[in-house]
């Protein structure tokens, strides 16, 4: 079947898409942005790589937060892949704290690469990325960034599956 982009076509059930999407494996990532606009940074498992050459990584924020509007002025953003020893901040960085209106950027030990974007030490991943694209299809905004540095650690993952974290053995 060929679909045009605005072509009415019927509707899988929503929470039927939403279940059967939970029980894929995921890794958890924190994306970030700092800049003129203010900082901000929020728990996502979607993200993606694009492409190796030239290195492209995507993300997906759902189009209310704020990181949204920061994101778009700093032309920046960070993604920092978890390992699986940094559950509590990824759970910080998800609004689970105590106070959501916190400064969630005391949990864990955060450094500033090339873009200025908080890159979280001691994260499994993380990609410093110059913003190239960003367009907003239904709920989320898209986010496709061009890579300027990369820095990894040799962990575990922190995994995401089934509305609850997993482990790899």
């Amino acid at each position: 079947m060929t679909l045009t982009k605005f072509e009415a076509l019927p509707n899988c059930e929503t929470a039927k898409f939403v279940t059967a999407l939970s029980l894929a494996a995921n890794g958890v990532a924190i994306v970030t942005t700092d800049g003129d606009a203010g900082r901000s940074g929020l728990t996502v498992s979607s993200m993606v790589s694009v492409c190796a050459e030239p290195p492209l990584m995507l993300a997906c924020v759902n189009s209310d937060n704020i990181f949204c509007e920061l994101a778009d002025v700093n032309q920046a953003f960070a993604i920092n892949l978890l390992a699986q020893s940094q559950q509590d901040i990824s759970n910080t960085f998800a609004g689970f704290g105590e106070d959501p209106d916190a400064d969630r950027f005391l949990s864990g030990s955060w450094v500033k690469r090339t873009t200025g974007s908080p890159i979280l030490e001691h994260a499994l991943v993380s990609l410093d990325c110059a913003l190239l694209e960003a367009t907003t299809h239904g709920t989320h905004r898209i986010y496709i960034g061009r890579v300027l540095s990369v820095a990894s650690n040799d962990t575990q993952p922190l995994v995401y599956s089934r509305r609850g974290y997993a482990h790899i053995s």
